[in-house]
């Protein structure tokens, strides 16, 4: 990367309107004085909020993320409401016990951070575990693919959430979910 956009980017702010995974701007973060993410979508948001944003070590991110693997499913919610076939939505993205476990990781940890229990750096840290997890166990041709007809191999081994990667540095990046043009025109700092 240095050959093509030069040795000395320690001072230079890289930005990244349209974010989507974080590839790119994960691979700026520890080269560059700050990073600038965004994306419109929720997800991505989540993603580049951990990737980016997070730059300090999470203590006790793993003791949580053990507690979430623990966790009985739940009889419903909306990723076994709308994207398993036990539901009756005539989805299958995922197995009924799948999208159940999905639910029971997402309902806890919505409860941590309304409770106070864990901080907004873990919160983003632990959403985007249980997206790459979900990702990883998701019964889809790719990652925008339609579900397939049949559970693949994968989309049968049960969900178990491991940590999300992040960078640790000093750099204070920030993270966006606007509308680019938005950004833009008027920054928020």
């Amino acid at each position: 990367m240095e050959d093509v956009v030069g040795r000395y980017l320690s001072d230079k702010v890289f930005c990244d309107l349209f974010a989507g995974t974080g590839v790119v701007g994960r691979s700026f973060k520890p080269r560059v004085g700050k990073v600038i993410s965004n994306d419109w979508e929720y997800y991505s948001y989540v993603l580049n909020r951990n990737y980016i944003g997070n730059n300090k070590e999470l203590v006790g991110k793993e003791e949580l993320i053990e507690e979430l693997n623990a966790l009985p499913v739940v009889d419903s919610g909306i990723i076994y409401n709308n994207y398993c076939l036990g539901s009756g939505s005539g989805r299958q993205y995922y197995s009924d016990d799948n999208g159940k476990k999905i639910d029971a990781v997402r309902q806890q940890i919505e409860g941590w951070k309304k409770s106070g229990t864990i901080a907004e750096d873990m919160y983003y840290f632990l959403l985007s575990s249980l997206i790459e997890s979900s990702d990883r166990i998701a019964n889809t041709a790719s990652v925008y693919g339609a579900f397939l007809k049949h559970l693949k191999a994968t989309a049968q081994k049960p969900l178990i959430l491991s940590s999300s990667s992040y960078t640790l540095d000093e750099s204070v990046h920030e993270v966006y979910n606007t509308d680019a043009n938005v950004l833009i025109r008027d920054p928020v700092s």
